[in-house]
């Protein structure tokens, strides 16, 4: 009996240093380091597709009222490089190849005016944005006047896709790539923030995690999934109107990067805002506003 428990034993203890020997000698993962390359003038082409839709709803003491708004384009851009710093910092010129865009379902598309368009930023090699200018007849584009003294409901400052382009464009501008080699698995984050009225700073949490490898147009990319986090929630004073406002913006948002060629195959994102606004003055009734956006986009590079 004792001589078949031994032949057991030495049984198990070679299957487990065959498996020991097996996961010493498996291969190292691959690790790559992250970095945007090219040199001035090189001239890429991309097409994207946007949508986005929005309900809002009213409550007053009537009773609520809704509305709804859904917006489609679809464009082709130029990217060109114009320099690239010793640091390896590089300032690309975007320029609108063409587009069309609809407000309203069911309806046609139709082309964008033909209106120059032109957008220049720096970034790090790392795809973190230091600047970023648009330009319109030639003078740099100004944001709009936020108007918040005559009337809350009807000002800029509180338009909901002003936070939605807002916060989507902080985020965007601070995903970038770890300092050090990466594998598939590698998880990295980065917190920052935005100020969307006086008393509102809106934190933003992001999650970046290297997904895993694909073959995307017979390239071998990099997929970096981005998640981002903000809640917020604030109170304004204007004139004797108190403007409350709570909500929270979420996107996931994913790229296909070439290593070897140093950018973006294909990038694809979803955000998500809810964006709720209260209006309180003494003598008259409170207003809920409430507007959920949903938006989704992808931009493709043309070879």
């Amino acid at each position: 009996m004792r001589n078949l428990w031994f032949v057991a034993l030495l049984c198990v203890g070679l299957i487990l240093a065959a498996f020991a020997q097996t996961q010493q000698s498996s291969p190292p993962q691959q690790t790559f380091i992250l970095r945007y390359k090219g040199k001035p003038g090189d001239v890429n082409r991309y097409k994207s597709w946007f949508v986005m839709r929005m309900v809002g709803t009213l409550v007053t003491p009537a009773g609520p009222r809704e509305r709804r708004m859904e917006y489609q384009s679809e464009a082709t851009y130029l990217h060109k490089i114009v320099s690239v710093s010793e640091e390896g910092t590089l300032e690309i010129e975007t320029t609108k190849e063409s587009g069309k865009a609809k407000i309203g379902d069911g309806e046609q598309m139709e082309d964008l005016p033909d209106r120059p368009y032109r957008r220049v930023v720096k970034m790090t090699n790392r795809g973190k944005v230091l600047e970023s200018k648009e330009y319109e007849n030639g003078e740099v584009k100004e944001e709009e006047d936020e108007g918040t003294e005559e009337s809350p409901i009807a000002s800029r400052r509180y338009d909901p896709t002003r936070w939605l382009d807002k916060i989507y464009e902080t985020a965007v501008h601070n995903i970038a790539f770890p300092e050090q080699a990466v594998k598939v698995g590698d998880v990295w984050q980065e917190k920052v923030s935005e100020q969307m009225t006086p008393n509102c700073k809106v934190p933003i949490a992001i999650t970046s995690r290297f997904k895993e490898l694909v073959k995307l147009n017979g390239r071998l990319c990099a997929v970096i999934q981005s998640d981002v986090d903000a809640p917020f929630e604030g109170q304004d004073n204007i004139g004797e109107v108190t403007v409350g406002v709570k909500g929270r913006f979420t996107a996931t948002m994913t790229i296909y990067f070439d290593p070897e060629l140093g950018d973006e195959v294909q990038a694809m994102d979803e955000a998500r805002l809810v964006l709720e606004m209260t209006l309180s003055a003494p003598g008259r009734p409170t207003l809920t506003i409430t507007n959920k956006i949903i938006s989704r986009g992808k931009t493709v590079r043309l070879d």
